[in-house]
């Protein structure tokens, strides 16, 4: 009876010393969680991009568009989250044999990321994460000169393969320097400069027929999106970015990027293509102010 009594007991202190140890490394990861600083960005930006629909015409549009966008990050160097609302717009034009057209152009775009530090390739002043970015980008075209056809739009949901090079390139000293005759000091700053290579895995495209004008406006019973199809694997899309970020003394950060994105559906005669080059600057806020 007594040696079935001490068995029971040392049984049940390994099961307590495992729930105890459980319990323990779910204490580290929620307060992990919690210490991982939070920010809301803001972002201006300008650019110059270039497309050619070959549903209506073979002619290369190219403009300057205006770019803003609202996102929420968690990041340290274990994991980074973000989320991201963006919306580009901007006049497009072309000149062919002394014709010119132009159209007006709204880009929405809405992703997710997900990023996990790769230990084994990461270092104090490296960081390398791998993961995925789930992006939904809806174009809107308004071209006048092509008439029964000026209005145009697709939606292009595309899955992505993503991997991020983050160099620590902070200033842990007071420096002095000398700029001709003039002296100044560099004070300690926390900064970074990061790469983010995004490929498409799974590209899809939501995207009408050969022509925008379908049976339902000859019919009189109009269809935002007759004759649409929805194709699961189509066409490519690859981008890239480049971070510099500098931090505050009130924990808050600014960030300037270059961004360029590129993508084309699939199909011979109804293709699209488009590219864009985008300098950015945001504000990164700390919400948890750690």
């Amino acid at each position: 009876m007594i040696k079935k009594t001490l068995i029971t007991f040392i049984l049940l202190l390994f099961a307590f010393h495992g729930f105890s140890q459980n319990e323990k490394l779910d204490d580290e990861k929620l307060s992990m969680r919690k210490q991982r600083p939070n920010y809301i960005g803001v972002t201006l930006g300008f650019g110059a991009g270039n497309f050619r629909d070959f549903a209506t015409s073979p002619l290369i549009y190219n403009g300057n568009p205006f770019y803003l966008s609202l996102s929420t990050m968690k990041m340290d160097n274990k994991r980074e989250t973000e989320s991201v609302f963006s919306f580009a717009f901007g006049n497009y034009s072309s000149i062919y044999n002394n014709h010119s057209a132009s159209s007006n152009v709204y880009i929405f775009s809405l992703f997710h990321s997900e990023l996990f530090q790769l230990n084994k390739l990461s270092s104090e002043k490296w960081n390398v994460k791998i993961g995925g970015l789930l992006n939904a980008t809806a174009n809107l075209r308004f071209n006048p000169s092509l008439l029964n056809n000026d209005f145009g739009y697709e939606i292009i949901p595309t899955l992505f393969g993503s991997m991020k090079v983050t160099r620590d390139i902070s200033s842990e000293r007071v420096k002095n320097k000398k700029f001709l005759f003039i002296k100044y000091k560099l004070k300690p700053t926390s900064r970074n400069l990061a790469f983010k290579l995004n490929v498409g895995l799974i590209n899809s495209v939501y995207r009408n027929g050969y022509v925008y004008t379908g049976q339902s406006s000859i019919l009189n019973e109009l269809k935002a999106f007759d004759d649409y199809q929805f194709k699961l694997f189509s066409g490519f899309r690859m981008n890239t970015v480049l971070d510099y970020t500098v931090a505050l003394k009130n924990k808050n950060k600014i960030q300037f990027s270059y961004v360029w994105d590129a993508y084309k559906t699939g199909g011979d005669i109804n293709k699209l293509e488009m590219a864009q080059h985008t300098f950015k600057i945001t504000l990164l806020f700390n919400t948890n102010n750690k």
